[in-house]
């Protein structure tokens, strides 16, 4: 999945002409035309994540907006921010708690809280898969959970040397939720030739759907520890 799909057009149409379908797009539900790149998206056969903004116990550390659930809000405010993104999210295949940044909440945050389940049932009672960006993240809905999570903002022999570590070191079948972020024109350069070089014939390339299932204890999540060597979220 390719995190921070949509800001720019250029970046869209080369995501849509180079990585092939299987690859998912996340999209933040603060972009201006976010009905318009669902639509891009899903042309192009690839399924859409709308990430949803959720503040961390320290937000003076990370903004996640103005419609952000979490911390600081009553549990009126969480459903009207969550209403907004559901409106946003129409179309999508589900949302997801990561942004193009990754995981800004590692162990700690609001969607491992108690609060957290009311807005998990609303995400479930509306038929949406949902990804977590950490195992961390207890998730509780249909979905999926993120097994590595790679920095798109560096460089690309950095990239190159990411990717050629995903294949499990002891060489077992592994399903791994692979995320990427921001898309940059070296992510989708370096991800292009990876996925046509001899190392990427080791995996079968399958949209995040795939791995879905009901939530904790089940196959997917308990691949997570072994599910490769990038960079965990």
């Amino acid at each position: 999945m390719l995190q921070g799909f949509g800001y720019s057009d250029a970046l869209t149409y080369d995501v849509i002409s180079r990585i092939p379908a299987p690859v998912a797009v996340g999209i933040s539900p603060y972009i201006g035309n976010v009905s318009d790149i669902i639509a891009r998206a899903h042309a192009s056969h690839r399924e859409v994540y709308v990430t949803l903004p959720m503040q961390s116990a320290h937000p003076e550390r990370v903004d996640e907006g103005p419609h952000a659930l979490g911390y600081g809000n009553s549990a009126a405010d969480d459903q009207r921010e969550l209403e907004w993104c559901l409106s946003r999210a129409t179309g999508a295949e589900g949302l997801t708690d990561a942004s193009e940044n990754g995981d800004d909440q590692p162990g700690g945050g609001y969607a491992t809280s108690a609060d957290f389940s009311s807005i998990a049932n609303i995400i479930s009672s509306k038929g949406l898969l949902y990804l977590a960006g950490s195992a961390e993240d207890n998730r509780r809905t249909r979905g999926m959970t993120a097994t590595t999570w790679i920095d798109g903002d560096t460089d690309a022999s950095t990239l190159d040397n990411r990717l050629s570590a995903l294949l499990p070191t002891d060489g077992k079948p592994a399903k791994i939720l692979l995320m990427i972020g921001p898309v940059t024109p070296v992510v989708i350069d370096r991800l292009s030739s990876w996925l046509k070089s001899p190392a990427a014939s080791n995996f079968v390339l399958v949209p995040p759907s795939a791995f879905a299932d009901d939530g904790p204890g089940n196959q997917q999540t308990a691949n997570i520890a072994s599910s490769g060597s990038g960079a965990p979220l």
